[in-house]
């Protein structure tokens, strides 16, 4: 090949290189080619990690490539979300956020791990779960209406596990405090496996969390269920009244989990991740899936998503002052 052959030739594949950095929807042509990663924010065998995992076999089938779910937990859902943040937005990092690392703790410290509003890319809703207001069978209240009477009447007789200070279990509590104008007594604990345990135990008398963890000791008769901290009855209680039925309308609160990416992620890569989610939420298996789990498919935009982030951001942040809570 003579040399102005060569150097044609070599000018045309430069041109072609340029065209693909200008032109995203061009690199992203094969998208995804490799194995992607979702991050899960804490330990596996949790609601979370049943939800990831049935999300990532439902992604997989859609995209046609691997995704692996890598669990990352600490600082209550935060460190595996600024692994997230902190990952180069190439499309193949993904978390499966909740609210307590992106809107609980930004309003309980000032030394967050990441920024909700710069470091991360939306995509959209994923699942939702409600919570549940239990007590121990020793504690004897015929129900809800009962049991705040006689916290009235003796301020901070009835006690309350959290999963620590600052944890969704905690502000959530103090929510009901605040709604039902009651004085209870905190004590904290490394988690819900201990809380639960010491409740069981008849060490304290007041529990609320997440259905997945409690509704199998409920349906065993382990312990009582007062009401769903929902809006709505729980399709998998239906006997059990809802937070407006026992009138306490606003202390509700849906454990909702989004799927999120880090800042910077291209438009092309977002529709892919997007459709690929709303066809895998759409699925009769994954809704069954999720059911198991005692949680509900959400579908929303990634601006959906964010908003409900922002709502609930400016809804708890009055709790949370008025209880005083900090971890600062």
């Amino acid at each position: 090949m003579d040399i102005k052959r060569r150097r044609a030739l070599i000018g045309a594949i430069r041109g072609l290189g340029a065209l693909a950095v200008l032109t995203p929807g061009l690199a992203r042509a094969n998208y995804p080619d490799r194995p992607i990663q979702l991050v899960v924010p804490f330990p596996p065998g949790g609601p979370s990690d049943n939800y990831a995992r049935i999300l990532a076999s439902a992604l997989q089938q859609e995209l046609g490539q691997t995704v692996i779910v890598v669990n990352k937990p600490g600082v209550s859902g935060a460190l595996g979300i600024q692994y997230v943040a902190r990952a180069k937005p190439d499309g193949y990092t993904f978390g499966l956020a909740g609210m307590g690392a992106t809107v609980f703790l930004p309003l309980l410290t000032s030394k967050v791990l990441f920024d909700t509003d710069k470091d991360l890319t939306f995509i959209g809703d994923v699942v939702a779960t409600p919570n549940v207001f239990i007590i121990g069978n020793h504690v004897k209240v015929n129900d809800i209406a009962d049991l705040i009477a006689k916290a009235k009447e003796k301020p901070g007789a009835f006690s309350y596990a959290s999963t620590g200070v600052g944890s969704t279990s905690h502000v959530l509590t103090s929510l009901f405090e605040q709604s039902a104008q009651v004085k209870l007594l905190h004590v904290p604990y490394k988690g819900a496996a201990p809380a639960l345990q010491e409740l069981l135990s008849g060490l304290v008398d007041i529990f609320i969390g997440d259905a997945a963890g409690i509704l199998p000791m409920v349906k065993a008769g382990k312990a009582r269920a007062l009401f769903a901290v929902d809006k709505e009855r729980m399709e998998w209680l239906p006997e059990l009244p809802s937070a407006p039925e026992v009138g306490l309308p606003d202390v509700y609160l849906s454990g909702e989990y989004g799927l999120v990416g880090p800042a910077g992620l291209s438009d092309s890569v977002q529709k892919s991740i997007h459709s690929a989610l709303a066809k895998a939420l759409s699925s009769k298996t994954v809704s069954e899936k999720f059911g198991q789990q005692f949680g509900k498919p959400v579908m929303g935009s990634g601006a959906d998503y964010k908003n409900m982030l922002d709502t609930e951001s400016k809804r708890w942040a009055k709790v949370v002052k008025s209880a005083n809570i900090s971890l600062d």
